[in-house]
């Protein structure tokens, strides 16, 4: 317990979101819940969290529910069936024929997985001559898997950082297609490119394994300079909206943009920052949302993009990148709409 909460002192972290745990007998018995109890705490609390985002995120958007093609939704702390995004999607009274999607095993990368995969629901309804407004979110409680956490490290004086690391929230934004009305008088971003790329031979450094009591996170100590070798290695090629590079040495400069780069951790954000010569400023959205809220899986870097559209002083375009199990990376490449 004394190294844990060593890793919590350290962190860098100073408040994080969690659902009221304080006060739940679930979560404050002597032993830890199963998965089963797990199970029925997500479906009690994860749809509230979700409505929230979504409802904020439809307002913000101007348009009608109804009007909603598609859905996109993630989590990496449930994997039960019917997924939680039909619950949201009835709530909100999205139409039952809206094209669904339910995004799972993606971790810490799911909130740019998720704005991947409804973006080419957009490009494959536009070829269709359609128009697609998509719904995206993501809803995390991390902070149910502390207790499985707690009882992993006592048991084998072995404590992951986990504990230290991760809280609780939603997040949620609609993506449309140039067919549709509302995508350029309420835009705020436009994605403009994106990659993703699985390292080899890394399936083993970060993982999220399932036991009885609930996920089990595998963390291993080089993923920081795993995700900043693979942001500097697919940068060029996330910044080359054509495919097309200038000359053979061409090098774009990192300093360009600002950067939307998924709060993994103290570490994980120094290394990138030092492989790409980032500065603070370019990483203030980053740092603010990391210090303020720690890392909330899915929902980080979606959280980073909400905060960095409110900050001055700021590039119009952005490259936001995220990191999950596999060790999977993904980049998206966006520009503020003025």
């Amino acid at each position: 317990m004394a190294r844990l909460l060593k890793l919590d002192r350290d962190s860098g972290i100073d408040t994080r979101a969690v659902v009221d745990l304080e006060r739940h007998p679930l979560l404050n018995q002597p032993a830890p819940p199963s998965a089963e109890d797990l199970e029925q705490f997500y479906r009690e609390h994860a749809a509230n969290l979700a409505v929230g985002a979504c409802e904020k995120a439809l307002s913000e958007w101007g348009g009608h529910v109804a009007d909603i093609t598609h859905v996109v939704a993630v989590t990496a702390t449930h994997a039960g069936s019917p997924g939680y995004d039909q619950a949201v999607a009835l709530r909100l009274g999205i139409p039952a024929t809206a094209e669904r999607v339910l995004l799972s095993g993606v971790g810490c990368a799911g909130g740019l997985v998720a704005l991947r995969v409804a973006a080419c629901l957009c490009l494959a309804a536009e070829h269709r001559g359609r128009s697609a407004r998509v719904l995206v979110f993501a809803t995390e409680l991390c902070s149910t898997q502390i207790r499985c956490e707690l009882d992993h490290a006592s048991r084998t004086q072995d404590p992951c950082i986990g504990p230290a690391l991760f809280g609780d929230g939603a997040a949620a934004l609609v993506l449309s297609n140039e067919l549709s009305s509302q995508s350029r008088q309420h835009g705020i971003y436009a994605l403009t490119n994106w990659t993703t790329s699985i390292i080899p031979k890394t399936d083993e450094d970060m993982a999220y394994r399932t036991t009885s009591m609930g996920f089990l996170l595998r963390l291993a100590k080089r993923v920081p300079q795993l995700a900043a070798e693979a942001v500097k290695s697919h940068f060029r090629e996330l910044v080359c909206d054509d495919g097309i590079w200038p000359h053979p040495e061409w090098s774009p400069d990192p300093k360009q943009y600002d950067w939307a780069l998924h709060p993994g951790g103290k570490l994980v954000i120094k290394a990138v920052q030092e492989a790409m010569g980032l500065s603070d400023h370019q990483l203030r959205a980053t740092n603010h949302v990391y210090r303020t809220r720690g890392n909330a899986s899915s929902v980080a870097v979606l959280a980073v993009l909400d905060h960095l559209r409110n900050t001055a002083n700021g590039q119009d375009d952005v490259v936001a990148c995220s990191f999950g199990p596999g060790l999977t990376v993904e980049m998206a490449k966006l520009k503020r709409l003025h």
